[in-house]
């Protein structure tokens, strides 16, 4: 039995790329802006998790109008939440892996409808 796993993953490859880079770079980035307002709240790192579920989101959206709805961009994206969950949070923050893979079923989801659409 045939695999088709391997064209699968050179399809969303590009896509996993950027959800990595935006899952590393969205909580060093509100940290330096929270640093930079004299803030010192941590309100706006706070928010961090709710702006990477929002980053998969419109990631999970524009694979969605590419690839229709593939299971292996939920499952990368919950798999890439991994590393900065234990490098910016602490291991009670695993609840928006779950969230971040929902999010991007969610956009798969509008994105395929937009694409079906637009045929």
């Amino acid at each position: 039995m045939k695999s088709n796993l391997g064209p699968r993953f050179k399809k969303a490859l590009p896509y996993i790329i950027a959800t990595a880079t935006l899952y590393l770079l969205i909580p060093p980035v509100l940290i330096l802006i929270e640093f930079y307002t004299a803030n010192g709240s941590g309100m706006l790192f706070n928010a961090s998790p709710a702006a990477i579920c929002c980053a998969a989101l419109g990631i999970g959206y524009l694979y969605g109008k590419k690839a229709n709805r593939d299971p292996i961009m939920p499952l990368m994206s919950a798999a890439l939440f991994l590393l900065p969950m234990f490098v910016y949070y602490n291991v009670t923050a695993w609840i928006y892996a779950i969230i971040a893979a929902g999010c991007s079923f969610l956009g798969e989801c509008f994105g395929a409808v937009n694409a079906k659409m637009k045929k």
